[in-house]
């Protein structure tokens, strides 16, 4: 395509500019210095770009952005470049956003274990800096040597130590992010609202650029064991893997090679010893203390001998063990030992359906006549197929393209996703319909088009926008006030998993415009008033019956003695309750209350159902009370599957049979749902060993406003494929849609647990449990009040603090744990100290806690862990008269950084809503928060609920707008 005159002048004229914010050496526009920006670690796909711009700051980043958006000139961040989706290309021509020289540590806070950096500096740098503070970086991909923290983050890495600990979402706690028109947003896991930070990591660099992150460092383990077992039979190793994990090991890492990379990499600068004879090797690493690692080192020995290892060796030392991990990191690179050119495939398989795929890519290599190699995470499913080819044999390129789409659909097949670790790119894009239907797609294009209304953020990676979607982006830009549509994409033809059309309950006859359960406006007029509530009560008749007709009688009830404050200076309403028995059902309620304009109200146990701001409208309350059904577990797979009425008890009751559990304590008194504790979010005492509930949703399926059933996220433990919308629905609290399903991630159920309970002082007890959290690896740490204390019946005398300190593990590993917090805790505040060897029935009460009374009073601060200290003597300090909490009960987690304090408010509320105001200064001036969970009417009305949400206020409202444009979900909850 010729380029005209006046294109070059403006070209020019733009290149200019760009020299102007960064100066003359950071801009590259030759083409021949341009060469190596046009592919990334996949040179299949190649795209020349305008420009490569090296950015310093955040700052010159916003600059540079902001230029090109006036100029309208669409483009691609990038890092290292070593990605294999084509991702970091900047299509149509546009340019390449270059962070590699932005690679400084800004700050390391060793006592709460941050890290502050720019998103250039490679992985490896950070791990060997805070190295001498026995800390490390967790993720770590293949490619950590030279990988980016940022490319890390855009594509959500993962690694071979996943297994245990997660992937970079688990591992990054805030983000400066420029968006595409150049504005700065700060998005941090402490801050209260959406979790748009969940939703950004992974998003491959179509929300933003993520210039500066935030990232939690862990404690290096002190004990490692690292086994090699070789086997003459692939399947069999691919059973023993299921096995493993079955058996209720969770080892830190669990790998295979297959003979043909066994070969490439004894051949190689990386030869480790492996036996060339083998058809599979294992490389299982564990780690934690030192006491009981051995035991279940040989746990794992006599598995792998059981289901079929030749031999089963140990590293003896750290260099044996390098020596074994370099083998297995450089594989990839050594592979090119086989054939000039390599394909490398990305997907994720159940793990008890490893055989069975293993078996079909090597069929399908052989039914191209292509040579294959496996490496890859097998304790998690994610297989790495390598198509080794000759590009300059004509045919071979087109083979290997049609054997690994055949690859592909064998793995959703399977039940898994189409991408574990390195992202959609442009590479998979024409892959997402295999496991994504239509509507699925479009909602996440609507979040997207949220972050970046002007489509020019790397446009053409994962979902490459239709002519159609143009709509969504029109949305973004709207205000939040403004009743909009936003028209769906249709539904394809077989494509996905769409809805049932046959399933479809056909649509009532509408009400009069406008008229919905309840008339909200009562004139004072007497006469006028009767009036009104005479029409509301016929117009609530009409809604019973007409959403009997969806759900049935038995799905349709009147709650006369419930009520719901607004924010208005009407009643309180009095509301209609609709339980639909399926996803089908609840998709046709919602289309009923678009169409009249119902607000709907989602609920599960009802725990927190006035949680938040009070809102505007109450008609329906959407219950999920007949969506009772556990609907899989899958033991070999840690995963398991149920409807959103489920009760978290009867969950964990059904899963421990297998010795599985979800290491989830949120609040709860045995009325909370599954799909409860996601929409609200809440964390619980175990949240340092275990992390949030976020953690945890690897799927689900919800009910968007307009009736839309989607699907975020699938079946499998590890997921890049698409944005990660379960991490935006939980903690939405009711307000994006009607989650119906959800599939978890489980974990072994420890073989022991124990409890050490210490009581003394406040200032004792807190550098006791300082001392303990840097020593030793509780999974919880939690200071109570003398109240809560009290409550619970664990305190020694009336005004004693105390803590709970537990820990659960391997029998050798939590005795070993116990008595030298035992020890520390004598030698800082005597005898004031006991073991509670059985301890379930404790932590049953403390989570009950903030739901089982009839408080009034109920909020919650995150702080970081060192900044909480201070804070928790203001809240002490609240103790000592019932000024403006009466009857104040709190707990601290002093390794997280959380605080929920319980108390009745005081007759004056004002003196409430003035200490409110003084702690959420204190809490917000520290880059906390505190959030109201429950008060009365006349606080919520002086005090905003949320607090500040910061930057990213905005970015949450286009977001709420986009998936609920008419603002039909708990309307009022977040945003006034």
């Amino acid at each position: 395509m010729s380029i005209s005159r006046q294109q070059i002048k403006a070209e020019t004229s733009l290149i200019r500019e760009l020299r102007e914010i960064v100066g003359e050496e950071n801009v590259l526009s030759e083409s021949d210095e341009l060469l190596v920006y046009e592919c990334d670690g996949l040179p299949q796909h190649k795209h020349p770009p305008r420009a490569v711009i090296f950015p310093n700051s955040t700052e010159q980043t916003s600059e540079v952005l902001a230029l090109l958006h006036r100029e309208s000139v669409s483009f691609a961040p990038r890092g290292a470049g070593t990605g294999l989706s084509g991702g970091a290309l900047a299509v149509n021509h546009g340019v390449v956003i270059e962070l590699a020289r932005m690679r400084k540590i800004l700050h390391i806070d060793a006592e709460n274990r941050i890290a502050t950096v720019q998103t250039g500096l490679v992985n490896a740098h950070l791990s060997r800096a805070v190295a001498p503070l026995g800390l490390y970086y967790v993720p770590d991909p293949s490619s950590q040597p030279s990988c980016t923290i940022g490319g890390n983050i855009a594509e959500n890495a993962g690694g071979i130590h996943c297994l245990k600990y997660g992937t970079t979402t688990d591992h990054v706690v805030g983000a400066r992010v420029v968006l595409s028109d150049g504005a700065i947003v700060d998005l941090d896991v402490r801050r209260c609202g959406y979790d748009l930070l969940g939703v950004f990591v992974g998003s491959e660099g179509t929300f933003g650029i993520a210039t500066e992150a935030r990232v939690r460092l862990s404690p290096i383990p002190p004990a490692v064991r690292t086994l090699l077992a070789d086997f003459t039979d692939v399947n069999d190793a691919s059973r023993a893997v299921s096995a493993i994990i079955a058996a209720g090991v969770l080892p830190a890492a669990l790998e295979m090679m297959d003979n043909a990379i066994i070969r490439a990499v004894e051949a190689s600068v990386f030869t480790a010893g492996l036996p060339i004879d083998a058809e599979a090797v294992l490389l299982v690493e564990l780690d934690g203390i030192e006491a009981g690692i051995d035991d279940e080192a040989e746990k794992t020995s006599a598995i792998l001998k059981e289901h079929g290892a030749r031999s089963v060796k140990r590293a003896t030392d750290e260099s044996e063990r390098k020596k074994l991990w370099a083998a297995r990191k450089g594989a990839f690179g050594a592979v090119g030992r086989l054939l000039p050119d390599v394909m490398i495939q990305d997907a994720v398989v159940p793990r008890s359906r490893l055989p069975e795929v293993l078996a079909e890519t090597y069929r399908i290599s052989a039914q191209y006549n292509l040579q294959l190699a496996n490496v890859f995470h097998a304790g998690d499913g994610n297989l790495h197929p390598l198509i080794c080819f000759d590009l300059r044999r004509g045919d071979d390129l087109e083979r290997v393209r049609q054997a690994g789409r055949e690859i592909m659909e064998t793995c959703v097949r399977a039940g898994g996703s189409i991408t574990g670790e390195h992202g959609v790119g442009l590479d998979k894009s024409i892959y997402l319909p295999l496991i994504f239907s239509d509507d699925d797609l479009s909602a996440m294009l609507q979040v997207r088009a949220a972050f970046d209304p002007s489509g020019r953020c790397n446009p053409g990676k994962i979902i490459p926008t239709p002519k159609g979607c143009g709509e969504a982006r029109a949305v973004a830009t709207q205000s939040i006030t403004e009743p909009l549509a936003v028209s769906p994409l249709a539904l394809g033809e077989d494509q996905g998993e769409g809805l049932p059309r046959s399933n479809f309950v056909p649509l009532p006859s509408s009400l009069p415009k406008g008229e919905g359960v309840i008339a909200h406006d009562i004139s004072r007029n007497r006469s006028t008033q009767k009036h009104s509530l005479i029409t509301a009560r016929l117009s609530e008749a009409r809604v019973a019956s007409e959403l009997s007709q969806i759900v049935g009688d038995v799905g349709v009830r009147r709650l006369p003695d419930f009520v719901l404050n607004l924010r208005s200076n009407a009643p309180p309403e009095r509301i209609l309750e609709v339980a639909p028995a399926s996803a089908e059902q609840a998709g046709e309620v919602m289309k009923f209350a678009s169409r009249e304009q119902l607000a709907v109200i989602p609920a599960g146990g009802c725990t927190w159902l006035d949680a938040g701001n009070l809102m505007s409208q109450a008609d329906l309350i959407l219950s999920t009370r007949r969506l009772k059904r556990i609907i899989k577990h899958e033991p070999a797979d840690l995963v398991a599957q149920a409807e959103a009425g489920v009760l978290l008890s009867s969950f964990q009751s059904e899963i421990t049979r297998a010795g599985q559990w979800l290491p989830i304590k949120a609040p709860d008194d045995g009325r909370s749902t599954l799909g409860g504790i996601i929409a609200t979010g809440l964390a619980g005492a175990n949240t340092p060993g275990y992390g949030y509930p976020r953690s945890f949703v690897i799927g689900l399926r919800a009910i968007l406003a307009d009736g839309r059933l989607i699907k975020a996220g699938g079946n499998v433990v590890k997921n890049v494929a698409g944005y990660d919308l379960c991490k935006l629905f939980t903690g939405s609290y009711g307000t994006f849609g009607f989650i119906t399903e959800l599939t978890f991630k489980l974990r072994p159920l420890p073989t022991d647990a124990r409890t050490v309970l210490v009581s003394a002082g406040l200032s004792s007890l807190i550098s006791t449990a300082r001392e303990i959290r840097q020593q030793l690896f509780p999974n919880a740490l939690e200071l109570l009040s003398p109240g809560l204390s009290k409550q619970l019946g664990v305190n020694g005398s009336a005004n004693d603090y105390c803590v709970l300190i537990h820990f659960d593990g391997s029998a050798r590993g939590v005795i070993w744990q116990t008595a030298q917090a035992l020890r520390i805790a004598r030698e800082r505040v005597g005898n004031h100290c006991l073991t509670l060897d059985e301890d379930d029935d404790l932590w049953r009460k403390l989570s009950a806690a903030p739901v089982e009374h009839d408080d009034d009073l109920i909020w919650r601060a995150v702080l970081k862990p060192g900044d909480l200290l201070s804070f928790v003597d203001d809240v002490a300090s609240l103790e000592k008269g019932d000024t403006s909490h009466v009857s104040l009960r709190w707990q601290a987690g002093l390794a997280d950084g959380r605080l929920r304090a319980i108390a009745r408010a005081p007759a004056y509320h004002r003196e409430a809503v003035r200490e409110l105001r003084r702690l959420r200064h204190e809490a917000e001036k520290r880059g906390g928060s505190l959030v109201l969970e429950k008060a009365p009417v006349e606080i919520k009305k002086e005090l905003d609920s949320w607090g500040s949400l910061g930057s990213a206020g905005v970015l949450m409202k286009r977001v709420k707008q986009q998936l609920d444009p008419e603002n039909l979900f708990s309307p009022g909850r977040f945003f006034h």
